[in-house]
């Protein structure tokens, strides 16, 4: 059964007959009615979601009764039926907010054929609005944390892509999670029960001369990832010989194409620069194109902060005989106002740090690094 209502207007009575057995067959739940003064005070009192009504009524035309469901129901979806082959009156109807129009006689296949359509933008839009419900109330997504607007948008685009696959490219300064971001997507993927594989392209290929030694070192890499998730860390190091053979053996793939590895690339130079240098060729950027997610810097999202050193604390604490519970307001203070060139990795060494120093209870001024504590100090001065 649809969980769709439908109202069906029309001051002919055999066409709401037949209207009716046909709908109500198929599952639909259909109301009909002959007038619009009624359909009215039915879409005031009832949730219809599509209302298809006839153009020329006496008393209450279609049109008239298509403001006035916009008015009350503005989500409510209005088709008008039109026996009188007139475009204008269609047109017009569109201009006040008719979603489509019917021309009688109309085929009832057509008209199934137009709920349907109404109910699968419905559940798409419904879907969309649930992501982005969940992104604004979420904090975390696997091991990546954040509550700042660019962290839930980057959280959206991972739910919208965790079903295809398509390339990924992470842009991002040094330290502020590409690999983390990658881990994620793998993660809530349909390929999560394969292989994560991170690879430091710098050193992808190394130790090979010839293209038969490439060939071999690549095929056998991405066949380790049995179907999984191949992450090339700094892609823009790929050597130009490794990035044409991986090229060419991916698009000759030869077993099945759901062993075939997925990509994800991250790279923490920008585009521009990376393909100016001729670092990374045009044919690599396009093969990565499809998504593009860039990770903010820490000095952009500082309102992440009090909750990324709570997680240090409580959920990845180095071995210590003392435990640390918290970080006092002066540090905190220092902390938010510092710019963070190492990012989350370089938050994380202070946590660790202060651990490995014996610092009990709380994290004070004292206990964070020198320079981190100057750039305070200068601050204020300034």
């Amino acid at each position: 059964m649809s969980d769709i209502r439908i109202l069906f207007v029309d001051d002919d009575r055999d066409i709401l007959a037949m209207v009716e057995q046909y709908l109500t067959i198929k599952g639909y739940d259909v109301t009909t009615v002959d007038n619009g003064v009624d359909a009215v005070g039915i879409v005031k009192d009832k949730q219809i979601d599509i209302v298809f009504t006839d153009y020329k009524m006496p008393e209450f035309n279609g049109l008239e009764l298509l403001v006035a469901i916009k008015k009350y129901r503005p989500q409510t979806e209005v088709i008008i039926v039109t026996g009188y082959g007139s475009m204008e009156s269609a047109i017009q109807a569109m201009k006040f907010g008719s979603y489509d129009y019917l021309q009688k006689p109309f085929k009832l296949d057509h008209l199934r054929m137009i709920i349907d359509r109404i109910s699968e933008e419905r559940k798409i839009k419904d879907k969309a609005q649930l992501i982005r419900k969940i992104a604004r109330e979420r904090h975390q997504y696997g091991k990546m944390i954040g509550l700042c607007p660019k962290m839930r948008e980057i959280y959206e685009v991972i739910d919208t892509i965790s079903i295809d696959n398509p390339m990924v490219l992470v842009h991002g300064e040094s330290g502020t999670g590409k690999e983390l971001a990658a881990l994620t997507i793998h993660e809530n993927s349909n390929r999560k029960e394969g292989s994560f594989v991170p690879i430091n392209c710098s050193s992808l290929g190394k130790g090979t001369s010839t293209q038969e030694e490439i060939d071999r070192y690549l095929a056998d890499m991405l066949s380790s990832v049995n179907g999984g998730t191949l992450y090339l860390d700094e892609i823009a190091t790929l050597s130009a010989g490794v990035r044409e053979r991986m090229m060419v053996l991916l698009g000759d793939w030869t077993g099945d194409i759901a062993q075939r590895p997925r990509l994800i690339a991250g790279t923490s130079r920008e585009l521009d620069e990376v393909i100016a240098s001729g670092a990374m060729k045009k044919d690599l950027l396009d093969l990565f194109n499809a998504v593009f997610i860039k990770l903010p810097p820490l000095r952009e999202r500082k309102e992440d902060i009090p909750l990324l050193i709570n997680h240090f604390l409580f959920n990845t604490p180095p071995a210590a005989k003392t435990r640390i519970y918290g970080v006092t307001p002066p540090a905190m203070d220092i902390l938010l106002e510092y710019h963070w060139p190492g990012n989350l990795i370089q938050l994380q060494n202070v946590i660790e740090r202060a651990f490995a120093m014996g610092v009990e209870n709380t994290i004070g001024p004292d206990d964070l690094p020198a320079e981190i504590r100057t750039f305070g100090t200068i601050s204020k001065m300034g």
